[in-house]
C-alpha cells in the first residue's frame, strides 16, 4: 500500500456533540449503529480484534475486557498499540485476528483494494470484517480524502479479496444527507453567530428526516455505509 496515508476522522467523544454541532446526527448516529454491528464480529472469549487505522481507539468499549484489543496506525499516534509498516500494512503473520474494524477509513487509504487485501490476510478464516466508509459526503482530507462508494461499488470491493458481506446497512439516509449538504453549502458563508443556529435547526430536522426513511432506503443510498463481513472458513 506505497503511499497510504489515513486516519478515522473521529471525533475524541463521539456521543457528546453539542446540539448545534455541524455534525451532531452523525456523530450520535453512527457509533450507535457500529456497536449494533460489531456484536455480528462475534468474537470469541479471549479473542484478538484489530482496530485497523485507530484515531483515538473511540470503540474499545465495544468488546470485553478478556478480549485482545489491537490498536493500529502509522506512526505517530500515541493511542495506538501497534506501528504500522512503511506500506501500511500490518507487521503480523496471516490469519492473526478473530475479527477486524476499520471505521471511517477507507476514504483516506490510497489504495483500498490493497488495505482490504491485507484486512483478509490478517483474519482467521472464518473471522469477520466491520467495515464503514462514505457514500455521500463532504470532501474532508484528513490528511487527504479519496474515495466514496455506492452501494454495489462497496460490495465489490470488499469482495474481491474473498470476503462474503453477511450484514449491509445504510447508516444515515438520503433525506437526511440531502439535508446535511444544503447546510455545509451555506455554513461557512453566513455571520459566525448564524451558524450555530443554523446547524441546530438543520441537525434537528435531519435526525427527524431519518426516522421516517426506510431501511431499505438506506441501504441503496446513504451518507455512510456499514458492513460485517467474513473469510471463508470453518
Amino acid at each position: 500500500m506505497q503511499g497510504a496515508q489515513y486516519v478515522a476522522d473521529r471525533p475524541k467523544d463521539l456521543r457528546r456533540a453539542r446540539p448545534w454541532h455541524r455534525h451532531r446526527h452523525h456523530i450520535q448516529t453512527l457509533p450507535a449503529r457500529l456497536e449494533v454491528l460489531s456484536r455480528d464480529l462475534a468474537v470469541p472469549p479471549g479473542g484478538r480484534v484489530l482496530d485497523y487505522g485507530c484515531a483515538d481507539v473511540p470503540y474499545r468499549g465495544f468488546f470485553g475486557p478478556d478480549a485482545e484489543f489491537v490498536a493500529a496506525d502509522l506512526p505517530g499516534n500515541p493511542h495506538a498499540t501497534l506501528t504500522l509498516n512503511a506500506d501500511a500494512t500490518v507487521p503480523v503473520p496471516d490469519a492473526s485476528f478473530d475479527a477486524v474494524m476499520s471505521t471511517q477509513v477507507l476514504e483516506h487509504v490510497a489504495d483500498p483494494a490493497a488495505y482490504l487485501r491485507e484486512c483478509f490476510r490478517v483474519l482467521r478464516p472464518g473471522g469477520r470484517l466491520l467495515l464503514s466508509t462514505h457514500g455521500i459526503f463532504i470532501y474532508h482530507p484528513d490528511p487527504i480524502d479519496w474515495w466514496r462508494w455506492t452501494c454495489a461499488g462497496l460490495h465489490h470491493v470488499v469482495e474481491e479479496p474473498g470476503f462474503e458481506v453477511v450484514r449491509f446497512e445504510g447508516i444515515i439516509g438520503l433525506l437526511a444527507t440531502g439535508i446535511q449538504l444544503v447546510q455545509d453549502a451555506v455554513y461557512w458563508h453566513l455571520p459566525r453567530p448564524v451558524r450555530p443556529v443554523l446547524a441546530l435547526c438543520l441537525q434537528t430536522l435531519a435526525a427527524l428526516a431519518d426516522r421516517i426513511e426506510g431501511e431499505r432506503s438506506r441501504t441503496m443510498n446513504a451518507q455512510v455505509y456499514g458492513l460485517v463481513a467474513a473469510k471463508p472458513g470453518p
